[in-house]
């Protein structure tokens, strides 16, 4: 026991010390961030790639022949393009190839031809994942450039999507407009090329200044979340999770109802896994954002060490920006009844609480609150004796000669049709043991198609729920 108590002491003592170190994660990642930021990752070493495309210069410009006139370009053949030290010549078309393109997660490909100047960066996520046969330069590939150049100058990492932030859109159509408005100039008025003229350069730098690399910040906010379910560190989760937070799908979430379903998770369980994975993220106005996410969790039951959660999430979380930290206020899924699946409505709501409530009437032995969500017209199409009256009898019987150990029920996916019918995809276990026999009963994880409809207002189970150990374990 002294042991035990020195070793939750200790325990303890490394939580704060972690929550500290993780508190100064914070303050670095939310205020002075990095140049690198979280966007980085092992470089290629040595390796190259060919890149090709075409220039599109479609506006007007200032020609420099002897009778010098407005007009556009259709030969492009004196361009001289640039990616590092690699360079190489347009043709008449405005198609050009570079070969042997050295790695650079900062790689800029310049078009210069007299005056005339045009950006497109490569970031490296392109050089490693995308077509590089075909990239475009023109005067918005050069906007974007200009302010990811400007933002370097800034120590701020901007990525493409910080750039393209819907808020941004004026100060980027002002930049282009300098640009355009800078190649209608005689080449006596500029010294080096149009994007050296001080109307191109602020115009960018307005809209550096304006900028935050707010996906790196993002990335670094949801590792630190991450990490804080992991450590069990309640004041890191109050924290990160807005005091106005709200899930679309239960009515019931708030802040409040994370921190207590979570203090009582960790008083009881452990994590063996948890991956955070950000697969999509949208800017938008006002310091907020949308980070499609997906999360999988692996969790034990401390004392029993029995796997009570295996599942993964994905989901639309929106987080914004309060004081100086990035807070998640809206859509994290945090109980078993919440959906997996991304765009889940107020119907997913209700058929999720539906399915919490039957959960909580089998580990309560509650027969009423069960067949409260059953239809009488329930059917098994696997199984031609099933009936509301059966499937009660069975649960009644149950309930009298046994006692519920374990009661898990898992959505994975919810297909409506219409506003009053569904088909949830679901999984399931129950592990009971026998009062008289002083054994253990165990279901194993059960898959199936359950169709719901609505009846009076009221979801209920419809047709094809396992209910009897001898019921298939798959059920399609």
């Amino acid at each position: 026991m002294l042991r035990r108590k020195i070793y939750t002491k200790i325990r303890r003592r490394a939580h704060r010390y972690y929550s500290i170190v993780l508190l100064a994660m914070i303050i670095l990642f939310n205020g002075c961030m990095s140049h690198k930021g979280d966007l980085t990752f092992n470089t290629p070493s040595g390796e190259k790639f060919n890149i090709s495309g075409n220039i599109y210069l479609p506006e007007i410009i200032e020609t420099e022949s002897a009778r010098a006139s407005l007009t556009t370009l259709t030969d492009f053949s004196n361009f001289k393009i640039k990616a590092g030290e690699v360079t190489s010549q347009a043709d008449k078309s405005g198609n050009y190839s570079l070969s042997e393109v050295p790695f650079s997660d900062s790689l800029i490909i310049e078009a210069v031809s007299n005056k005339i100047a045009l950006l497109r960066r490569v970031t490296a996520d392109e050089l490693c994942y995308s077509d590089l046969s075909s990239l475009q330069i023109d005067v918005n590939t050069t906007a974007e450039a200009l302010i990811y150049q400007q933002g370097l100058l800034l120590k701020k990492d901007l990525t493409p999507a910080d750039i393209r932030a819907r808020e941004y859109a004026d100060g980027i159509a002002s930049l282009t407009t300098a640009i355009k408005l800078a190649m209608q100039l005689p080449k006596a008025s500029i010294s080096k090329t149009t994007l050296d003229l001080p109307a191109v350069t602020s115009a960018a730098k307005q809209v550096a200044l304006n900028c935050i690399a707010r996906d790196s910040i993002l990335k670094d906010a949801n590792t630190v979340l991450r990490h804080a379910f992991l450590r069990e560190d309640l004041d890191l989760v109050k924290m990160y999770i807005s005091p106005s937070f709200s899930n679309d799908w239960d009515s019931t979430s708030n802040w409040s109802d994370v921190v207590n379903y979570f203090e009582t998770l960790f008083s009881k369980n452990d994590f063996v896994s948890l991956t955070w994975e950000i697969l999509e993220t949208e800017l938008l106005e006002n310091n907020k954002a949308r980070i499609r996410t997906k999360v999988s969790a692996v969790v034990k039951e401390t004392k029993t060490d029995e796997i009570v959660t295996n599942k993964t999430w994905t989901f639309d979380a929106y987080w914004q920006l309060e004081g100086t930290i990035w807070k998640l206020y809206r859509n994290m899924p945090y109980r078993d009844t919440h959906p997996t699946q991304v765009d889940a409505d107020l119907r997913w709501g209700e058929i999720a609480l539906a399915h919490a409530e039957l959960q909580a009437a089998v580990n309560s032995e509650n027969i009423a609150s069960l067949s409260y969500r059953i239809s009488d017209s329930f059917r098994n199409a696997f199984d031609g004796n099933s009936t509301k009256n059966e499937l009660i009898l069975v649960a009644t019987t149950r309930f009298n000669n046994m006692d519920v150990k374990i009661s898990q029920y898992t959505i994975e996916n919810i297909k409506f049709n219409g506003n009053e019918s569904a088909e949830v995809t679901c999984s399931g276990r129950v592990k009971v043991v026998n009062i008289v026999q002083g054994k253990d009963i165990d279901s194993g994880t059960v898959f199936a198609k359950v169709i719901w409809i609505k009846e009076n207002g009221v979801w209920k189970i419809y047709r094809d729920l396992p209910y009897k150990f001898t019921h298939p374990l798959t059920i399609n």
